[in-house]
C-alpha cells in the first residue's frame, strides 16, 4: 500500500536500530521514531479522531514534526501544515477553512494562537510541544488500527496566497509516495545518504525530500532555520550528502567569504537540488566553483505538482536558463490563449499532467474548474520547448509586462542584472506609464559593502538586451519581501512602486 505510514511501519523492522533523524545532537533510530509516532496516533484514535479529521501544525523544523507526520499518516488523519510566520487572522482562515479539530504549536507561537478569536472553538485538541504534548502521547506503541488506502489524503497543504486568500491543496499518500518514489530514483538517493532539512517543512519541497529520504532508509539532518554558515558545519559533522535548498538559500551560502567557504570539510555532498523561482547563472555559476563534486539538479514544480521538470547535472551548463525535460510519468504542453498547442520555440502557458497532482482545490470548486483542462493543470507559467525537448520557463504569466504593445518578461532582465558584481537580489516588475502602458522598473538589493547608482545599473544593461528592456527605473532596498517558500512577493513591490 502506497502511504507514508505504511512505509515507516516497514523501515522500523528493516532499520531498526539505525538514525532517522538529527536535531540539535539528538538522534531516534528508526524503531523509536515509530513508537513514537505511534503512541501519538493511538493517543488521537483515543480522543475519537477518524480518517479524514484534520489537525493543523504551526512550529519551526523540528524533530516533533517528523513524529507527527509519522503518527498521523498511519491513522489517515490529514496534515495541515501552517507557516510559523502567519499571524492570528491567517491563522484562523487555515483553521475555519480546512475545518480542523486539531491544534499542535510550540510555545513560541502560543501567543499568535491566543488571536485566531472564534476558530479556536472549533479545536477540540490543543497541543504545545514543550507543556502537554508528552503527556498526550501517554498510549501503548503497538501500531495502530487503521483503514488508510493509497487514494486518501495525507495533507492539506495552504499556497502561499501571493495574488488573494491562499489555497488548499489537497495531496494523497499515492501521489506523494510516487514522487518520493520517482525522486529517490531520479537524484540517486538511498538508505545509505544522509539529508540536510533546511528549508521550512510546512512548504512542499522540503517535505517531499525528507519523505523521500526516510522512505529510502537514510538519515535526515534537521535545522530549525537555515544558517548558511551552520549548514556547512553539519556536513562536516555529519557526513551530509544531499540536501534541497530554494536559489535564495544557495545564493547567501555562495557569497559567504570565501575562508568561511572553504573552512568546512565537505567532501561528503553529492548531491544539490534547486527549486522555488529560477537558479540565477550567477549562482549556479558560483555553485559550481565551491562545490565541483556536487551533482546540482534544478527541478520546476510547485505545491500542486510536486515535481514537474528536472534539469541535470550534465545539461546544467550547455543549457542556459534550462528547467530541463520533463519528470518520470509526467506529460507537459504548451498552447496559446484559445488552448492550441503553440510551434516550437514559441512561449505559451504550460500545462503539464502525471501521477504527483492534487485531487483538488479544498473546498473550491471554481479554482480546480479553471486549473484543469483537459486533465491537464497550470499554476499560469509561460514556457517554451525547444529543439532538443527542454523546456525554459519564460515567467509567471501575471508578472509579464507589457511595454508599446511588446511582451517583456522580467526574469529574463533579472538574469542579466545578476549579473552585475554588486547585485544580491533583483526583482524587476512593470508600472503604469501613461504613454507606453507600462514601463520596466528594477528593485535591487547590494551585496554587504557594496555601492552603484541607477544609473550604473541602466548602464550594464547595454548590449546585453534590447533597449526597450532596460529598466527605465531603479530603486534600492535592504531586502526584497518574499513569501514563506522563498518566492519574491511581487506583487507588493507591484503596489508599492504603482503608489
Amino acid at each position: 500500500m502506497l502511504t507514508f505510514g505504511n512505509i515507516m511501519t516497514q523501515n522500523a523492522v528493516k532499520y531498526r536500530q539505525k538514525t532517522a533523524v538529527i536535531y540539535k545532537n539528538a538522534t531516534w533510530t528508526y524503531e523509536e521514531l515509530n513508537k513514537r509516532g505511534n503512541r501519538l496516533a493511538n493517543a488521537f484514535l483515543q480522543k475519537g479522531y477518524k480518517k479524514g479529521d484534520k489537525v493543523a501544525i504551526m512550529m519551526k523544523n523540528n524533530s516533533t514534526y517528523i513524529e507527527i507526520i509519522v503518527s498521523l499518516s498511519k491513522i489517515g488523519v490529514v496534515i495541515v501544515p501552517i507557516n510559523f510566520r502567519a499571524v492570528g487572522p491567517e491563522i484562523a482562515y487555515i483553521i475555519e477553512h480546512s475545518e480542523s479539530r486539531g491544534y499542535i504549536t510550540t510555545r513560541e507561537y502560543k501567543e499568535e494562537f491566543a488571536r485566531v478569536g472564534r476558530a479556536a472553538e472549533q479545536i477540540d485538541t490543543y497541543l504545545v510541544v514543550e507543556e502537554n504534548y508528552e503527556n498526550f502521547l501517554h498510549h501503548d506503541a503497538t501500531e495502530p488500527v487503521n483503514d488508510v488506502v493509497e487514494t486518501d489524503t495525507l495533507y492539506l497543504g495552504y499556497t502561499s496566497g501571493t495574488t488573494g486568500k491562499p489555497k488548499g491543496v489537497v495531496i494523497s499518500h499515492r501521489a506523494r509516495m510516487l514522487t518520493a518514489l520517482v525522486t529517490a530514483a531520479e537524484y540517486k538517493i538511498d538508505e545509505s545518504d544522509i539529508h540536510a532539512v533546511v528549508g521550512p517543512i510546512y512548504h512542499a519541497a522540503p517535505w517531499i525530500f525528507l519523505m523521500t529520504q526516510l522512505t529510502a532508509g537514510g538519515t535526515i539532518v534537521v535545522e530549525e532555520a537555515y544558517r548558511p554558515e551552520q549548514f556547512l558545519a553539519d556536513v562536516e559533522k555529519y557526513g551530509i550528502t544531499n540536501t534541497f535548498m530554494a536559489p535564495t538559500m544557495y545564493n547567501f551560502l555562495t557569497n559567504l567569504p570565501d575562508d568561511i567557504i572553504k573552512k568546512y570539510h565537505t567532501n561528503s555532498l553529492r548531491v544539490f537540488i534547486s527549486a522555488g523561482s529560477a537558479l540565477p547563472t550567477q549562482t549556479k555559476n558560483a555553485i559550481l566553483h565551491y562545490f565541483p563534486n556536487v551533482d546540482l539538479h534544478e527541478f520546476y514544480g510547485a505545491t500542486e505538482s510536486a515535481v514537474t521538470l528536472n534539469i541535470k547535472p550534465k545539461d546544467l551548463t550547455r543549457k542556459e536558463s534550462c528547467v530541463g525535460q520533463p519528470f518520470p510519468f509526467v506529460e507537459c504542453l504548451i498552447v496559446d490563449e484559445h488552448m492550441q498547442p503553440v510551434k516550437q520555440g514559441e512561449v505559451g502557458e504550460l500545462y503539464f499532467k502525471g501521477p504527483y497532482l492534487l485531487d483538488e482545490y479544498y473546498r473550491n470548486p471554481e479554482a480546480t474548474k479553471q486549473a484543469f483542462w483537459n486533465g491537464y493543470f497550470s499554476v499560469g507559467e509561460l514556457a517554451r520547448q525547444d529543439e532538443e525537448g527542454y523546456y525554459y520557463i519564460i515567467d509567471r504569466k501575471k508578472d509579464m509586462l507589457i511595454s508599446g504593445g511588446v511582451n517583456i518578461y522580467p526574469r529574463e532582465i533579472e538574469e542579466v542584472l545578476y549579473g552585475h558584481p554588486a547585485v544580491l537580489e533583483v526583482a524587476v516588475i512593470g508600472i503604469p506609464d501613461p504613454t507606453w502602458g507600462e514601463s520596466v522598473q528594477a528593485v535591487v538589493a547590494l551585496k554587504e559593502g557594496q555601492h552603484t547608482t541607477a544609473q550604473e545599473i541602466i548602464a550594464f544593461c547595454e548590449g546585453k538586451m534590447a533597449s526597450y528592456k532596460k529598466p527605465r527605473y531603479v530603486s534600492f532596498v535592504d531586502e526584497l519581501p518574499r513569501n514563506p517558500s522563498g518566492k519574491i512577493l511581487k506583487v507588493e513591490l507591484r503596489n508599492q512602486y504603482t503608489q
